[in-house]
């Protein structure tokens, strides 16, 4: 790529177009990792509460239940099993004369607190109490009718944003109501007091400001006859990608009385958008290293056209068209090669800092998070290397193909 003293120039556009290239995979780089680790994220805290694979009884017996629990525990690559129930709740706060204070929407989620490989993400978002709350009654004052008492109530487990919506602390009383009886027309609405005996913090406001936990039983004598009661089994698997597969094992043997489904079918819409604007971001970032390609295209006619009668005088001493053009390809992937190397090194060096120091700060009430989350993938890297040098081989395929045509007579007939 060196040319004569004269003609500096075309050098200096060679450099050019390898930075052009280099800056273009840095970028594509850091943002793709930037964005899997977003994705990888987001990922991770649905499925804090969310179970792999639900399996949600339509219309079997309790026993048919128990029966397919002990089936699907024994399933290979299956990490836990257990029953739930949920529906959609109304969460009251009491003021301390015993009045209500504020209300809000929720959901009940009725869950066994013994053992339950299932609730580990739940434990780890614990900001207070523990999940052995919810297995035992506790001693409450509470105010009923202006004359206080002491009773006991079973415990719940909360989000902090509905603890804050209704004015609650930790060993706050709360009154749950099922909306079903408020819509009978007749007798009194169906509730039930709890005390808050832990929160929780996972980051998505969605959880935080509406899940519920309380003990299976609790949760069963509140929603009995409830018409919006889901009930089953929540399984969680060991590799999260194999949860269809084990889905469709458990559908083979579950029966009619089972719907399954799995975290890819109940999340589709919200990955399909999240794998579609990463993929646009690789297409529109990849421009970069596009217009670096037109650089090299510049670059390469200029050295043809500079080197004509170096061409000429190898054609007539019986070089072959085809090594010629091969000489201005290997220009043209040097030049690729070379800038993604150097780009794709850099960009992972930039992506591992920003993860591993956490350079980049972000709103934690915003974003979830509190600095950018970054994941490193090698198919991401590789990725992008090879789409720069398939850019960069293109971009020299047309310098290469006239160098081939030129004619070795009519460059050395005025030499």
């Amino acid at each position: 790529m060196r040319s004569r003293r004269r003609e500096r120039f075309v050098s200096l556009i060679a450099i050019i177009s390898l930075v052009g290239v280099m800056i273009g995979t840095f970028a594509l780089t850091v943002v793709l990792s930037v964005m899997s680790g977003f994705q990888e994220d987001l990922r991770n805290r649905l499925l804090s509460f969310n179970p792999h694979i639900t399996v949600e009884k339509t219309g079997a017996p309790a026993a048919s239940l128990d029966t397919l629990q002990r089936r699907i525990a024994a399933l290979p690559g299956v990490m836990g099993v257990a029953p739930f129930i949920a529906s959609q709740v109304m969460a009251v706060s009491t003021t301390a004369s015993g009045a209500p204070g504020f209300v809000s929407g929720g959901t009940l989620r009725g869950v066994v607190p013994e053992n339950n490989p299932v609730l580990t993400e739940l434990d780890r978002t614990l900001t207070a109490g523990s999940l052995a709350v919810l297995a035992e009654n506790h001693p409450v004052t509470i105010t009923v009718h202006g004359k206080q008492r002491k009773v006991e109530l079973p415990g719940a487990i909360i989000g902090k944003s509905l603890a804050g919506e209704l004015g609650l602390k930790l060993g706050d009383p709360i009154v749950v109501i099922s909306p079903a009886s408020l819509g009978a027309g007749a007798g009194t609405p169906r509730l039930r007091r709890f005390v808050v005996g832990g929160l929780f913090y996972s980051g998505m406001y969605e959880f935080d400001s509406s899940l519920i936990f309380v003990a299976l039983k609790d949760g069963a004598a509140l929603l009995a006859d409830d018409p919006q009661l889901e009930s089953g089994l929540e399984v969680r698997v060991r590799d999260l990608f194999a949860a269809p597969a084990i889905g469709r094992r458990i559908a083979a043997f579950a029966g009619p009385g089972f719907t399954i489904t799995n975290w890819t079918q109940d999340n589709a819409a919200l990955f399909a958008a999240l794998k579609l604007e990463k993929f646009t971001y690789f297409l529109v970032l990849l421009l970069i290293v596009l217009v670096a390609a037109f650089n090299i295209v510049a670059t390469l006619v200029m050295v043809v056209m500079e080197r004509r009668r170096e061409i000429a005088i190898m054609r007539a001493m019986g070089a072959r068209a085809a090594s010629i053009a091969a000489i201005f390809l290997m220009e043209g992937a040097a030049l690729g090669a070379g800038g993604a190397a150097l780009g794709v090194t850099a960009g992972f060096v930039a992506s591992w800092a920003i993860g591993k120091y956490h350079l980049i700060h972000l709103p934690a009430d915003l974003f979830m998070v509190s600095a950018v989350p970054v994941r490193l993938y090698a198919f991401n890297f590789l990725a992008v290397a090879l789409a720069a040098m398939a850019l960069c081989l293109l971009g020299a395929l047309y310098p290469a193909l006239k160098a081939r045509a030129l004619s070795p007579v009519e460059v050395l007939r005025y030499e």
